[in-house]
């Protein structure tokens, strides 16, 4: 897994070179990252992913490329076993069709397997006197996947290594309406419809073979330096179960951030959290709200291109967020 984690990465840089200038970056903000829940709870869903509050300027086109790799470890007895490494590689494009309209689509690629994180993960938790929460109990670099759910046998539902390798994620496609421009000054706000379309060649246990809508709200304030986002969306499933688990149909979710930009700075520091609503109607914490804080920080390479990185760790919301997330990305307009 690590090559074509090294060719991706070879790839941005080549992307990048001859692109970055000594600009520095003098307008607004940059936003927060684009991401959707990376919960071990939320995976059975395709997530909300919120749109920042502004659209792509009339005729131009975004590229945004992105990897992110995670370490999922869920353990309770007698209800699941889920531990897994994936990397996501997924690529967006955007394309503003009027002052105030935009319209995008995206496709993740992932790689499935057991990893290579754990002893890492497990150190720093021991560094830190933090309990493992039976991490310690099992194989290190393992893939699992287990679910007593009545299903299968003894009751239990099992993925193996069909589960586990490349496949191709579920496709988005997306509308953007900015009610209100942010050069305008005050508060900025867009209105985003997504549909999710299954594209996914492995969904069994990653995402469902359904159509699914979304509509979502994001709204951004500034005071001086720091811009405050707060974006709540909600999902229609048509998924009614999986694996023998009844899923609710209607999900809500928010995203809360905080960016700190100086306006004549290029980089940015945010933090953000994503709060989701359970999805199961009724199996343990599968019926909980799950919380994930991330850390990043975005600089702006040139006029017309930005790179972020990310970091999502579980020490604030120990029990069902990833134990380790890793995000990079680079944001480049092609046309304007």
């Amino acid at each position: 897994m690590i090559k074509p984690v090294i060719i991706f990465l070879l790839f941005l840089i080549l992307f990048t070179a001859g692109n970055i200038s000594g600009q520095s970056c003098t307008g607004g903000p940059m936003g927060f990252l684009a991401l959707r829940s990376q919960s071990p709870l939320q995976q059975l869903r395709f997530g909300m992913q919120y749109h920042p509050p502004w659209v792509a300027r009339t005729g131009t086109l975004k590229m945004y490329f992105e990897h992110l790799w995670k370490n999922m470890w869920l353990y309770k007895p007698d209800y699941y076993l889920i531990d897994a490494e994936i990397h996501e590689f997924a690529v967006r494009c955007c394309y503003g069709l009027g002052r105030n309209f935009e319209i995008s689509a995206e496709l993740p690629v992932r790689h499935v397997s057991g990893g290579i994180l754990d002893r890492m993960i497990e150190g720093f938790h021991n560094g830190i006197g933090i309990d493992n929460a039976g991490r310690d109990e099992f194989p290190r670099n393992q893939f699992a996947f287990a679910i007593n759910n009545g299903v299968g046998e003894g009751g239990w539902t099992y993925a193996g290594s069909e589960q586990t390798g490349w496949n191709i994620g579920n496709a988005v496609v997306a509308a953007s309406y900015a009610f209100h421009d942010p050069e305008s000054g005050g508060t900025s706000g867009v209105i985003t419809a997504n549909v999710k379309l299954p594209t996914g060649t492995r969904s069994e246990y990653f995402g469902g073979q359904s159509i699914d809508l979304g509509i979502s709200l994001s709204t951004m304030s500034r005071t001086g330096n720091f811009y405050i986002y707060a974006c709540p969306g909600m999902a229609y499933y048509t998924d009614k179960e999986m694996i023998n688990i009844p899923l609710e149909q209607w999900h809500f979710s928010a995203l809360l951030a905080v960016e700190y930009h100086p306006k004549t700075s290029r980089h940015s520091w945010i933090s953000q959290l994503i709060i989701e609503r359970g999805i199961a109607m009724e199996f343990s914490e599968f019926t909980s709200n799950t919380y994930e804080l991330i850390f990043a920080y975005k600089r702006s390479l040139s006029d017309n291109m930005t790179l972020e990185i990310g970091i999502l760790e579980n020490l604030f919301f120990f029990d069902n967020s990833p134990d380790v997330g890793f995000h990079f990305g680079i944001t480049k307009i092609l046309k304007s």
